[in-house]
């Protein structure tokens, strides 16, 4: 049997497995849950993982208690945190290895200095007993503090998540963490890709929707199926000249049209207005107002 390499291992620091030791029957806990982290971390490609007590709780098929108690000891030890970004929560990492730093580690680095993450981070000694502990001299002597200068080269910090999420996204994912919905990384992808190239009219409909009956899935119509998508592109010929419709939404009982140089709130339908204003750039010869400037003309000439 030939053994394949392993992709992306999990190197977790000396320093942090001595500190994990000293809280006895809760040292596995400890590790277990703070591997998850790492795992995750990986596979987001950020120090900052999206990892909810829920998610915790449904991949690690732990109690809810159990996460909550073990998360609670790795904040006080600061090996981790809690960050909020608008209303998600994220836990930053401290202390994470780079690729090329677990190459170097394993002895098989390919990366370059080039290529390496450019944020420098300092794994900083809490005190003088951790300097003791991480002594390698004979005779139990005390390690000299590291070079500021080659830590900064060795340990890097990755890239932090910064989600740009959409309010109607937002108030889908308040929902499911409210209903315990369980949702990761790949889910985010899949509702972004869901709702791309979609009027916010037909967005509001699949969330409200799904929100009203309780699902733990939103599904659009689509573009096609959509009543309203056929009027984007569209013009309106009003008091003023209303150009090109780029998106429709509704909001106290008024539809919201978004044109190209205008934003006009009204409670007639897309279905009112554009079939009576409405025309589009190749029909601009035969505009409403128009049409009705040359009836009149003609209705003169006719006279003669």
């Amino acid at each position: 049997m030939e053994l394949q390499p392993i992709e992306n291992p999990i190197i977790i620091h000396p320093h942090l497995l001595q500190k994990f030791m000293k809280h006895g029957k809760d040292y596995a806990n400890l590790l277990a849950l703070y591997s998850f982290y790492i795992y995750h971390a990986q596979l987001q490609k950020t120090n900052k993982p999206l990892a909810t007590d829920e998610f915790a709780h449904k991949g690690m098929n732990w109690a809810i208690d159990r996460v909550k108690k073990t998360k609670k000891i790795l904040k006080e030890m600061k090996v981790i945190e809690v960050v909020q970004y608008r209303k998600y929560y994220y836990v930053h990492l401290f202390f994470i290895y780079t690729k090329k730093k677990i190459g170097e580690i394993l002895g098989n680095s390919t990366e370059t200095e080039a290529s390496a993450p450019k944020e420098p981070k300092e794994e900083k000694l809490q005190n003088s007993s951790e300097v003791t502990a991480l002594a390698s001299q004979k005779g139990g002597a005390k390690a000299p503090l590291p070079n500021i200068a080659e830590t900064k080269k060795e340990t890097k910090k990755l890239k932090a998540l910064t989600p740009s999420v959409p309010p109607l996204l937002k108030k889908w994912f308040e929902y499911c963490d409210k209903s315990g919905v369980a949702y990761g990384k790949s889910n985010i992808v899949y509702w972004q890709n869901q709702l791309k190239n979609h009027l916010t009219i037909d967005q509001q409909k699949a969330i409200y929707t799904a929100i009203d009956r309780g699902w733990k899935n939103f599904y659009m119509v689509s573009t096609k199926e959509s009543k309203y998508h056929k009027f984007l592109g569209k013009s309106l010929m009003m008091d003023r000249d209303c150009d090109t419709l780029l998106d429709i939404s509704y909001k106290d009982k008024k539809y919201i049209y978004q044109f190209k140089n205008i934003k006009v709130t009204s409670t007639g339908s897309p279905q009112e207005l554009f079939n009576r204003y409405g025309y589009t750039k190749a029909e601009v010869k035969t505009a409403p107002i128009i049409s009705q400037v040359k009836e009149k003309i003609m209705g003169v000439i006719k006279r003669f």
